[in-house]
């Protein structure tokens, strides 16, 4: 007879496990895929809503102004047709006589704008684009509650903020 001796290790009695050992464990594509796009559309809703603040939006309409001021200014001078820009209270817009003397509102790429939020705007509110020093280089000062954006003419004649 063989004698048994105890290394006082314990034994741990097996798991069963329901079904077959061939079968995979895990997620399938699809599953990941699926997780995954409701993620990026969670993740890019959140960034949107997140970074759309005021300051951004304000910047962005500045940025919006000059270029349309410079554009106004480059198609004077390609054009040599007069173009009138003209901003109040309600928004801006870029007028052109027609053949009668009379100012039509510009469309395209010269659309009128409307602002968004109560604005105060100082300064010349009318003036005529063509050469540089035909405009007026009095600033222009825009107030939309606490944000303030001031425009000024620069000697080459194009339009910068401040």
């Amino acid at each position: 007879m063989a004698q048994t001796i105890s290394l006082g290790v314990l034994v741990l009695t097996p798991i069963l496990v329901i079904g077959k050992k061939n079968d995979q464990a895990g997620f399938s594509l699809i599953e990941v895929l699926v997780v995954l796009l409701i993620l990026s559309i969670t993740f890019g809703m959140l960034s949107v809503s997140f970074f759309n603040t005021e300051q951004t939006q304000w910047r962005d309409m500045n940025r919006r102004l000059i270029v349309s001021l410079n554009h106004a200014r480059d198609e004077t001078t390609l054009s040599g047709a007069p173009i009138v820009f003209q901003i109040d209270e309600k928004g801006w817009r870029f007028l052109a006589p027609n053949l009668k003397d009379e100012l039509y509102v510009l469309g395209e790429a010269l659309a009128p704008y409307s602002w968004k939020v109560q604005t105060s705007v100082e300064g010349a509110t009318r003036f005529q684009l063509d050469e540089a020093g035909s405009t007026p280089s009095a600033p222009l000062k825009i107030t939309q509650g606490t944000l303030t954006a001031t425009i000024h003419r620069r000697r080459d004649g194009y339009f910068e903020i401040h």
